[in-house]
C-alpha cells in the first residue's frame, strides 16, 4: 500500500512569491486533470500527476474533453478554492451557503460583538436608504442598549456559569434585533463544481447583492481555472469548445421562472381550504422508519435478498423483538460514533416555522434537504425569554412592528424588502431528513450547550420521529445527555448496558 499527498490548500499570497514558471504550475487544474485520467490511463496516478505538472495547456484540454466533453463534472471536484468573503450580508450569506458540497465557517453573532456595520442596498431609492439607515438606526440602538443588559441579568441568573458562555448567550439573545443587511464575513470553501453552479445561479439572483457576487466569485477563481469554471459563461465555454454552439439562454437558471408557474397555479386555485396546524414544527410526511431502518440492517449485514429482510422485519416487530434487535445493534455505539447508515433508510419531512437567528443554524445541516419560503411577517417574530425577563420585549416588539411597516412600504422593491427585517422574524422551511441525519442533528442541537431556539425545535422534531419511530429513536437526545440515555435504555430487557 502507498498513500501520496499530491496536493494541499495553499495560500495564494504563497503562491504568489513563487518563481514565474513554478507560478503558472500552481493552478488546481492540474489534480483535476490528473484524476480525471486515471479511468483511461494505464499510467501510474503519480505519473499522472507529474504529466499534468510539466504541461499545463494539455492539463486544461483534458479538463475541457472530460468535463464538458464527455460529461464527467465530478472531475471538477477535486478542485477546491477557498474564498475570504467580507461586507456581505445576512440574507446574501443565506444565498452563499445554499451549496451542499463545500465548507463554511460564519463570524458569529453569539460570539462577536458586532459594530453596526450593515450593507446599503443598492435598490433602494436615496430617500428610501435614508429611511432604511433610520431603521437600521433603531434596531442597532436595542442591540447595544439589550447585550450588556442581558449579560449581567444572566450573571446573576447563573453565578457558577462560565463568563464567556454568558458573554454568548447574551450576544445571541440581542442580535434578535439585527436587521438582514448586517453585515457578516465568512470563510467559504467550494469545489470546482459547486463554485460554478454558485456562479450560474446567483448571476440571475433575485437581489443585486447576489448578482455582485456571483460576478466577483467568477472573476476571482476564473483565471486560476478557466477549463473548470466555463458553464457560467457562454463565450468561454465556446473559446474552450468550437463548434458547440451556446446561447444565453442555456445558462439561465430556472429558479425565477419557477416562481411565477408556481405564483400562476395558485391564482388559478384560490381558496383551497387548508389550515395551518399552529404548530412550530409539523410532519410532512414519513414512510414507516422501524420497518425500512430494521430491513436494511438486515440486508446490509447479510447476504439476504431485500424480500425476505422485509418479511423477517415484520416478524421480529408483529412479535414484539424489534426493541431488543435494535437495541442490541445500538448497545456498543458512544456519544462520538454515528449509527449505521441502515438508519438513512428511514425518511422523515418535517414543515419548520423558525427565526432568521434559528435558520442560520439549521442551514449548517446541509446534508439534510432544506426548501426555505421567503420571510413572512405575518409569521410574526421570536422574542426571546430572557429579552422577556429583563422588560425590554415592547421594546423589541416595536423594533420589529417599525421593521414590518418598512418592509411593507418597500415591496416594491422585490427580495430586497427583506433586509428590513430582524433575525426574529420567521420563515418557512421544509426539512427532509433520515433518522441517521436526525441523531446527529439531536447530539448538537438538543446539547445543553446550543441556542435556545433551535434546541427546542429541534427536540420536536424528535419528539414527533418518536411518535412514528419509536424503536429506532430511542436514543436521540443531546451529547451531554447520551450517557444517561444509553445506560437507561440498555438496561431494559434483553441487552446489557455498556460501560462507563
Amino acid at each position: 500500500m502507498k498513500v501520496v499527498l499530491a496536493g494541499i490548500n495553499v495560500p495564494v499570497k504563497v503562491l504568489e512569491d513563487l518563481p514565474e514558471e513554478e507560478k503558472k504550475k500552481a493552478t488546481p487544474e492540474v489534480i483535476s486533470a490528473a484524476y480525471a485520467r486515471i479511468s483511461r490511463s494505464e499510467k501510474d496516478v503519480d505519473e499522472l500527476v507529474d504529466e499534468s505538472i510539466e504541461d499545463i495547456s494539455k492539463a486544461r484540454k483534458s479538463n475541457e474533453t472530460i468535463i464538458y466533453g464527455m460529461g464527467h463534472h465530478s472531475v471538477a471536484d477535486h478542485t477546491i478554492f477557498n474564498l475570504n468573503i467580507k461586507g456581505v450580508s445576512r440574507l446574501l450569506v443565506e444565498s452563499i451557503e445554499k451549496r451542499r458540497l463545500a465548507g463554511y465557517t460564519e463570524k458569529s453573532q453569539r460570539y462577536v460583538t458586532l459594530d453596526g456595520d450593515y450593507v446599503k442596498p443598492e435598490e433602494f431609492s436615496l430617500e428610501d436608504l435614508a429611511k432604511f439607515d433610520e431603521l437600521v438606526k433603531l434596531q442597532n440602538d436595542f442591540y447595544f442598549k439589550a447585550n450588556p443588559k442581558l449579560f449581567e441579568f444572566l450573571k446573576r441568573k447563573f453565578p457558577k456559569r462560565n463568563l464567556r458562555e454568558l458573554e454568548g448567550s447574551a450576544k445571541e439573545d440581542a442580535r434578535y434585533s439585527l436587521c438582514l443587511a448586517t453585515e457578516a464575513q465568512l470563510g467559504c470553501s467550494y469545489t470546482g463544481q459547486t463554485a460554478e453552479l454558485a456562479i450560474r445561479e446567483l448571476k440571475y439572483g433575485r437581489l443585486k447583492e447576489e448578482r455582485e457576487f456571483a460576478k466577483l466569485l467568477y472573476d476571482a477563481i476564473v483565471e486560476k481555472a478557466p477549463s473548470i469554471i466555463q458553464l457560467t459563461d457562454p463565450e468561454l465555454f465556446k473559446q474552450h469548445n468550437p463548434g458547440q454552439e451556446l446561447k444565453d439562454d442555456n445558462f439561465k437558471y430556472t429558479e425565477n421562472n419557477l416562481r411565477d408557474l408556481v405564483e400562476k397555479s395558485f391564482n388559478q386555485y384560490k381558496n383551497l381550504g387548508s389550515k395551518n396546524s399552529g404548530e412550530d414544527v409539523a410532519f410532512v410526511s414519513h414512510n414507516n422508519p422501524d420497518r425500512q431502518i430494521i430491513a436494511a440492517l438486515l440486508h446490509t449485514y447479510s447476504k439476504k435478498p431485500t424480500n425476505d429482510c422485509y418479511i423477517l422485519a415484520d416478524k421480529l416487530l408483529d412479535e414484539g423483538k424489534a426493541k431488543d434487535f435494535v437495541k442490541d445493534s445500538l448497545k456498543h455505539i458512544s456519544e462520538f460514533d454515528k449509527v449505521p447508515r441502515a438508519f438513512e433508510t428511514g425518511f422523515l419531512i418535517y414543515e419548520v416555522i423558525v427565526s432568521s437567528s434559528c435558520f442560520a443554524q439549521i442551514k449548517r445541516h446541509r446534508m439534510n434537504t432544506l426548501l426555505s419560503q421567503d420571510y413572512d411577517p405575518e409569521l410574526g417574530y421570536m422574542i426571546p425569554p430572557n429579552i422577556e425577563e429583563i422588560g425590554l420585549s415592547q421594546e423589541l416588539t416595536d423594533v420589529c412592528d417599525r421593521s414590518v411597516d418598512l418592509y411593507n412600504e418597500f415591496r416594491k422593491y422585490g427580495k430586497a424588502a427583506e433586509y428590513c427585517l430582524t433575525n426574529a422574524h420567521r420563515r418557512r422551511v421544509v426539512v427532509a431528513t433520515n433518522i441517521r441525519q436526525l441523531y446527529h442533528i439531536s447530539r448538537i442541537r438538543e446539547d445543553e450547550t446550543a441556542q435556545w431556539e433551535i434546541r427546542d425545535k429541534t427536540s420536536t422534531m424528535s419528539k414527533l420521529a418518536r411518535t412514528v419511530a419509536p424503536i429506532t429513536t430511542m436514543l436521540l437526545g443531546g451529547k451531554h445527555n447520551f450517557k444517561n440515555i444509553h445506560s437507561r435504555v440498555m438496561k431494559k430487557k434483553g441487552v446489557k448496558a455498556r460501560g462507563y
